[in-house]
Formats: structure tokens, sequence, C-alpha cells
């Protein structure tokens, strides 16, 4: 029973029901890696691998968690890479039996033999700006397995935070082949920057994209993954319809750039 009071007042922090200080933010996060093995110390090859959006494990008490998996002694390792901003980062976390946060390989926490099942830790992380690594390693001996992560972005103190300023990004691939239409003599301009320089230069969006700070805004390494856009104009995000991308080609699928700011080829 105290076990499972603790798991509902460590998912009610993990959900956000108890408030936090409102310089927080939530950030997306990409996709993360889960792998799992039939042993407890994430020795040897994984048994079975699957990707998920977020950390929101119950996988049920002395139950196999997937596939060809024991119900007992078993562990599994949760990795991601992602964008941050520069600031201070609060872990959440909430693990029956145990788990080891890393940050770019560093130990931030461990709570493998504290015999704390349930109970609900924060660990503050300050980081730079630019891509991280995070890594969970879970581990289950007996009973309850469940599992529940996420974190909240602080901005920079004292005073306000300043606009973040996204990284470099790497040489894009050329336009596609074919002859461009001419870019508008300005703009557009959207929610995540004005983009008449990348239009005019003909350059990848990624070069003007500005976030708008917004819990659910892209992220740069999302926006860095998109093909070059084609046609400059205003669009809805990842909106896809049939259009004429290049004067001496026939119309095709296109998909609107996560920047609002243009088309590129689906």
């Amino acid at each position: 029973m105290k076990r499972t009071l603790l798991a509902l007042a460590a998912l009610a922090l993990i959900l956000g029901v108890v408030a936090l200080p409102q310089a927080a933010l939530a950030q997306t996060t990409s996709p993360w890696q889960v792998s799992y093995f039939n042993n407890t110390n994430w020795s040897g090859a994984p048994v079975y691998t699957e990707y998920a959006n977020a950390i929101s494990y119950n996988w049920g008490s002395d139950m196999p968690p997937v596939p060809n998996m024991p119900s007992q002694n078993w562990s599994a390792r949760l990795t991601t890479n992602s964008f941050f901003y520069a600031g201070s980062y609060t872990f959440q976390i909430v693990a029956d039996d145990a788990f080891i946060l890393y940050v770019d390989g560093v130990m931030y926490a461990n709570t493998v033999g504290q015999n704390i099942p349930g109970k609900p830790v924060t660990i503050s992380v300050p980081l730079v700006q630019g891509n991280h690594t995070i890594q969970i390693d879970y581990v289950q001996f007996t009973g309850p397995a469940y599992l529940y992560a996420s974190w909240q972005y602080f901005k920079p103190a004292p005073g306000p935070a300043p606009l973040p300023i996204p990284p470099t990004p790497a040489p894009p691939p050329p336009p596609p082949s074919g002859t461009i239409f001419p870019p508008p003599s300005s703009g557009p301009n959207t929610q995540f920057g004005n983009y008449t320089n990348c239009a005019q230069q003909q350059i990848h969006q990624s070069n003007c994209f500005v976030s708008n700070g917004a819990w659910d805004a892209p992220n740069m390494g999302s926006i860095q993954m998109e093909p070059q856009i084609v046609v400059w104009q205003n669009c809805k995000a990842d909106q896809t319809q049939r259009m004429q991308l290049f004067p001496n080609k026939d119309p095709q699928n296109a998909k609107c750039s996560k920047t609002e700011a243009g088309w590129f080829p689906s």
C-alpha cells in the first residue's frame, strides 16, 4: 500500500499537479530509445528495443515488460539526444525499483541499493545551450515496476532571460535540382523569425529560425533535419498538399516547414 501511495504521489508530481514556480517551462524532447535487458546490470545485447515519445511506464507487478523478457530481475536503458537552451533544468524521476541518471555521461543520481522504490527524486542540472545526451538506467527486481520522468527548464537569473541564439547549423544540402521560383522581396515573417535573408540567399531555413519559447515550439534539431525550402511563403506547419515547386516540373507532393516559412518536397 505504501509503495502504491508513493507511486500516485509521484505521478501527480510528474504530471504537474504539484505547482512549479512561474519561471519553469516544459520543453519537448527527441524520441527515447528504450532497450531491455534480461539481467539487472544492463549487460550484453538488449533482448528488445522500442522507441517512446515520453517516459511514462507502468509495467505492472511481476509481469514481463515486453516479449521474451523475464517477469523479475530485468533492466532497461532509456536514452535521448535533445536540444537544450542554456539554464538550469530540474529533472523529476520516480521509479520502482531504482534508476541511475546520466547527462552527457556524467552521473547525477543513483537510487540503486538505497531501498527507496516509488520515492520521487528531484535533480538540478545546469546546461549550456546545445544538444545533450540524457540516459536513464532502470532496474526492476520484484513487485511493481514503473518509471516516470520529466524535466522543467528554468530561465537564467537574474533578470529576464535573453532570447536564445540558435547554434550554427551544419552546411545544408544544396537546393533540389531544377529552376527555383524567385523569392519574395521580403519575408516571409512567422512566429519563428523573419526569413527574408534565407529566401533571398536561397539558404536553409535553420539559419533564420528563432524559437518563440513556447513549450510546444519546434527545436533547432528538428528544423535542421528538414529539406531546404524551395517555395518561400507563409503556410501552416507540417501541412501537406500537391503544388508546383519548380517552374519546369509538374505539381508534386509538398510539405510546409515547421518554421511556417515555406514548402519543400515531401
